[in-house]
């Protein structure tokens, strides 16, 4: 059976992407749910049930993504003159 390219590639769909890579692999999971409703060899609450659990992954990666923008924190500096300095 041809996957029609509608399979994720392991090496660039690596769960521990950042950034753009993992705005990227969300698109084609949207995709995968657009093209899951139209697969005919599943029935209707299949299709349906695949297609949701590819948005949810989709909407998943969007949020690590929008975790992955975000500067992080800057702590207070604080100047430390060591152990034994008093």
């Amino acid at each position: 059976m041809r996957s029609d390219n509608n399979q994720l590639d392991i090496f660039k769909h690596d769960p521990r992407l950042q950034g753009p890579a993992l705005r990227k692999l969300a698109k084609a999971y949207r995709e995968s749910a657009d093209e899951a409703l139209k697969q005919r060899q599943f029935t209707a609450a299949i299709r349906q049930e695949r297609h949701e659990h590819y948005l949810a992954e989709a909407k998943r990666l969007e949020a690590d993504a929008r975790k992955c923008g975000r500067s992080p924190r800057r702590r207070r500096a604080t100047h430390s003159k060591g152990a034994t300095a008093r």
